[in-house]
């Protein structure tokens, strides 16, 4: 099956039966913002569902990881570890590459910059920037064709545009993604199996797609914040999820797509309104007994800095939570000793504790 040269954007989609899906979805996804919104310090409180969509995204590329190793290396970085990556496993770098590059992403939307090719390209260089696809040109277009299949069997399933035709079709479709018409749900469904079937790099081509689905929301206005993820419902519905795609090439059912990307997001809105309600129902009684412990006018500040980066090195939590020093360094004695904290790795020399929030990293575990 080859590439549906000639046939994007689709000259008509079947809204008569794509309708209950799209009320469905715009409804749930209403809903979700509108729990954005009403949060107290939301960017705080769903910044986890970030790293979650990492590792469900990139479990859907074979590559296993959690999300505990996610924020460790997070942590290992950020501490200034030297070359902190270097006894990681591979797919918790390339895990902790997608978290990153999506943050870069949102920083990059949040100033002004455009969903452009440069852009995606940009992101692109991040996720690939080191570990097993820094061999894969990041950052790059591909130069040679190549194809989706079974590696193990060399049966080859699909085979995407060439790349002597890429350039054209990838300006076609960043000028889809602004473009007034359609509206911006159906845009989103229709760009995100285009870039898959486009599939415009080495290596990385479903992790991109499936950032660009966030970002195409946020920027289009669905969202308010970008903090909404889909790839838990394609992982659980992953055969699925690349038939649809596929039977846009082969059958032109851009219809039947659209309704299944559809029903993801109306599903995945309602996991993600559980989602937030669990973490803000565990922030409010974590709150509690931090306060009840600590009995220190810094407990919310003690509770921020670990909800936020809830695997971290003691000496980070003393010099960035916002807590003079000294106490700062008594009430994260407190926290251990109460069995707050798990110690991963205690003190040795000058290398600080490591330490993790287990509460906050079993809910978020997918």
């Amino acid at each position: 099956m080859h590439y549906h040269a000639g046939q994007f954007p689709p000259q008509a989609l079947d809204y008569e039966a794509l309708l209950p899906a799209l009320e469905d979805a715009a409804t749930s996804l209403a809903r979700y913002d509108e729990k954005l919104k009403g949060m107290i310090n939301s960017a705080l409180l769903l910044s986890p569902l970030r790293r979650q969509d990492a590792v469900s995204s990139s479990r859907m590329e074979n590559t296993i990881s959690t999300i505990e190793e996610v924020y460790r290396l997070e942590a290992e970085e950020d501490a200034a570890t030297p070359d902190p990556y270097r006894e990681a496993r591979n797919d918790d770098v390339e895990t902790f590459l997608y978290s990153r590059a999506m943050r870069m992403a949102e920083d990059a939307l949040r100033a002004g910059q455009p969903l452009s090719e440069h852009l995606i390209r940009s992101i692109h260089q991040i996720l690939l920037s080191f570990g097993r696809g820094a061999h894969r040109n990041p950052g790059s277009y591909k130069a040679e064709q190549n194809y989706i299949g079974d590696e193990r069997s060399r049966v080859v399933r699909f085979v995407p545009i060439p790349p002597e035709h890429l350039g054209p079709a990838m300006q076609k479709l960043v000028a889809f993604i602004g473009a007034p018409n359609p509206r911006p749900l159906l845009r989103t469904a229709i760009a995100h199996v285009e870039f898959e079937a486009l599939h415009p790099f080495e290596d990385g081509n479903g992790r991109i797609g499936r950032m660009l689905i966030t970002l195409m929301l946020w920027q289009l206005g669905l969202l308010s914040q970008p903090h909404f993820f889909v790839s838990g419902y394609f992982e659980s519905h992953k055969d699925e999820y690349i038939e649809r795609m596929r039977q846009v090439s082969a059958t032109e059912d851009w219809t039947g797509w659209v309704i299944f990307f559809l029903t993801a997001l109306h599903e995945q809105a309602r996991h993600n309104i559980a989602t937030a309600d669990a973490i803000q129902t565990l922030y409010t009684d974590w709150r509690e007994r931090f306060q009840a412990l600590l009995a220190s006018q810094y407990h919310d500040r003690a509770l921020d800095y670990i909800f936020a980066s809830p695997v971290f090195r003691n000496d980070r939590f003393v010099e960035r939570s916002g807590i003079p020093p000294h106490s700062a360094r008594t009430l994260s004695r407190r926290l251990v000793e109460a069995g707050f904290l798990r110690t991963l790795e205690p003190s040795s020399g000058r290398r600080a504790a490591l330490y993790a929030f287990d509460p906050l990293l079993n809910l978020l575990k997918v």
